[in-house]
């Protein structure tokens, strides 16, 4: 896990940062129907589980993109992580309440699929719980339900940068099965131009599956 100081003084971001930290506190959310028709028929055919599956594709987004890594030390040092990983949502069967899990992020598809299957499958047979890790982002899933939008307010005094990557049920149209997949960041590190970034890294990976996936 390693960490990059940024000089506040000398960074190019410093008015901006300033002003959504500490003037106009301000997050924000977009959700965008992505197109998984292509996904979808590849998870089916190799066997694999979508949950895992879409998880590791954003999570590959999410790394390409220092704004999405930014975050503080324990001395409250504003840095950003080389790498983070995902914490995401599962559900208790008995209960109905969520849990979450972290596995560590891996370039590699196939090792990052095997480990967060054997990390759900552990809670899900034997209740064990993932070690928490300080440099991640979160994410959860609705697939009860499609919306349009969705936000999550944050009202913990924790100064939390890390993004929030929800998605929900998918759904036919015009003959392509889409999905809508929520991006919330913190505006202070990220803007609209960044996110636009994320939905496209997406989006390169779902029209040909087949190159990342094996």
């Amino acid at each position: 896990m390693n960490f990059k100081l940024i000089d506040i003084e000398n960074w190019e971001r410093k008015e901006c940062f300033n002003h959504f930290m500490n003037i106009a506190k301000s997050t924000y959310s977009l959700t965008v129907n992505v197109d998984i028709s292509k996904l979808l028929s590849l998870t089916k055919e190799k066997g694999y589980r979508f949950y895992p599956t879409f998880t590791w594709i954003v999570s590959r987004a999410i790394n390409k993109h220092k704004e999405f890594k930014m975050g503080f030390d324990q001395n409250g040092n504003l840095g950003y992580f080389e790498e983070i990983s995902p914490d995401y949502s599962v559900l208790n069967e008995k209960t109905k309440i969520m849990n979450s899990l972290c596995t560590s992020y891996n370039d590699n598809f196939k090792w990052f699929y095997e480990e967060m299957v054997s990390d759900m499958n552990n809670y899900k047979v034997r209740g064990i719980l993932t070690e928490p890790q300080d440099n991640f982002f979160l994410i959860s899933c609705l697939p009860w339900l499609s919306y349009t939008s969705f936000d999550v307010t944050n009202q913990s005094e924790r100064q939390f940068l890390f993004p929030m990557v929800t998605w929900g049920k998918y759904f036919e149209h015009d003959g392509k099965v889409l999905m809508p997949l929520t991006l919330q960041v913190h505006h202070a590190v990220a803007d609209g131009y960044h996110c636009s970034l994320f939905y496209s890294d997406v989006q390169q990976v779902l029209e040909n599956p087949q190159n990342y996936i094996e």
